[in-house]
This record gives C-alpha cells, structure tokens and sequence, in this order.
C-alpha cells in the first residue's frame, strides 16, 4: 500500500487503537490504592489467578466504570487486570501511613510460663550445715567427736568446669576445738577446723524436680586446736596444726521447690583416719 497516496490513513489506525484500548483515555480515571499489598486478579473474580500486588499509596488508571465489585487497573503498558473496589479510591488522594496499634500488655494469665530447666540441668549456691564424727589421731590414740560445720556448697554443670560434668563443691568450717581435748587435758581448748572438697557426681535417678546423686573427689582438711596441758605445777601453752589430703565420697537427694533447693546427703571421708557426716543445704539457682 502507498502510505503517500492516503497521507491520514496512519492517524486513524492510531486512533482505532486507541479507543479499542482496554482503558482508552476516555474510559479510565486515575485512582489511589488505599490498602498495602492489594491483590491484583488475572480476571475480575476472586479466585482468578493473582498476577501482581500494588502498594498502598501509589496511584494507577483503572476503569471508569466496574464490574461487580471490581476496577479494571492498568498496571503497566500491555499488562492490566483487575482489582477489587475496597482496595482503591478514584482520584489522586494523600493517603496517610497506616496506625502502629499499640502492643496490649499480657494479663498474668496471657503470658506464656517461662521455660524452666530440669532440676539436674540447673545450677545452685547456697548455704550447707554438716554434722561430721570427726577423727583424729593425737595424744597417744584415735580420737572422735561429733561436730558442726557451717558453710557454703555450689553445685550442677559448668559450676567451676565448663561442659557436662556435674560437680559439688563445699568450704566448711567449724570454729572450735573437739570436746575431747577438754576431756583428757582437763582443760579448755579452743581452736578450729576447715575442709574443702570437690566432688565429681552423677545424678540419678533424676525428674523435673527431684533426683538422688552419688559421687566422689578429693578432699582437703587443715585444723588448728590451742591446747593448755598441765605438765606438774605448771600448764603448757601447745598449738597442734594439721593440714592432710584424702578423698571424700557422697550419696544424697534432692528436690526442688521453685527456684530453691534442698538436698540432704551422707558423707564418708578417708584420709589419715575415717569418718562419716551428714549434711542439709539450702541453694538458690543462678
């Protein structure tokens, strides 16, 4: 064909485009999408495929008119399809950034319960009062006595080693002598004893809140008793110090009240001589 023998025919063809355009200038309206996120259909049904989403704010042609409850929206050359009318407002508009709603505080009752270890999985320090036949050997034989100890007790994993091992360590001490040097010497003796142990131990059987445990470690005990010994008409001043090693072992049970802990247990020491103890403690976690 001789486009310079018909000089308008390019001009009508562009204007059949035109109004055969699915959103010709004369059919369409600029709108404003008031909803973040509007779904965009392939076809004006709600369970037509989804072909984009548009934001809140930004502003499209869609048609002038609708079809049931949606706008035919032109998203980009070429590309239309369909949105539905709650999502948009004809005209160009200022559409204000959506609310924070504020965070409601949870009733006691809403909050979730924290997550709370196992009993053997947790770690404690506290307080521990131990009752020890405690015996020696001095003044020309073995010599015992039942005795107080007042001290502290940590004990669980990575207490003093990291990594899974189940420890116990006590610092006790006592700050008097043994009655039984006021029984052969006839005199007053002051004095005192302190024994440190570590123990290596297993838990088991264990719960949530309870468990029995058993184990073994070393030990260390250094004393110091001011003794008056009558020597004829006059009376000796004698310090009788000690420091020995040995190993000590345990066997006890615990349970758990909270986040407190109660254990009470049974010791058996073996050094320059033997003897036996029982003990309470109160621990709390950390």
């Amino acid at each position: 064909m001789n486009w310079n023998k018909h000089p308008l025919l390019p001009i009508c063809f562009l204007i059949v485009g035109l109004l055969a355009s699915p959103l010709a200038h004369a059919q369409s309206q600029q709108a404003t999408i008031v909803n973040d996120g509007a779904m965009v259909y392939q076809n004006d049904d709600f369970d037509a495929p989804v072909i984009g989403t548009v934001k809140r704010g930004a502003v499209y042609s869609i048609s002038s008119g609708k079809k049931g409850p949606f706008y035919k929206i032109r998203l980009k050359p070429g590309t239309v399809g369909w949105i539905a009318d709650t999502d948009v407002k004809p005209g160009v508009h200022r559409v204000a950034a959506p609310k924070k709603e504020k965070m409601k505080p949870l009733s006691d009752a809403e909050k979730p319960e924290p997550k709370v270890k196992p009993f053997f999985a947790s770690r404690f320090r506290g307080i521990t009062y131990d009752h020890i036949y405690f015996t020696e050997e001095t003044i020309g034989g073995s010599q015992s006595e039942y005795m107080g100890f007042l001290g502290v007790k940590f004990y669980g994993f990575n207490t003093l080693f990291d990594g899974e091992i189940y420890t116990e360590s006590n610092l006790i001490f006592s700050p008097s002598a043994p009655k039984y040097y006021e029984d052969i010497t006839g005199r007053s003796a002051g004095g005192f004893i302190f024994i440190a142990d570590f123990l290596f131990q297993t838990p088991t059987p264990r719960g949530k809140n309870a468990m029995t445990y058993y184990g073994f470690g070393p030990m260390f005990r250094y004393s110091q008793f001011n003794l008056e010994v009558p020597d004829g008409t006059r009376t000796l001043n004698y310090s009788a110090v000690d420091m020995t090693v040995g190993a000590v072992f345990n066997f006890g049970l615990g349970f758990r009240i909270q986040r407190v802990s109660l254990r009470l247990d049974a010791k058996y020491y073996w050094e320059r001589t033997q003897y036996y103890g029982f003990g309470a403690n109160a621990g709390l976690d950390f």
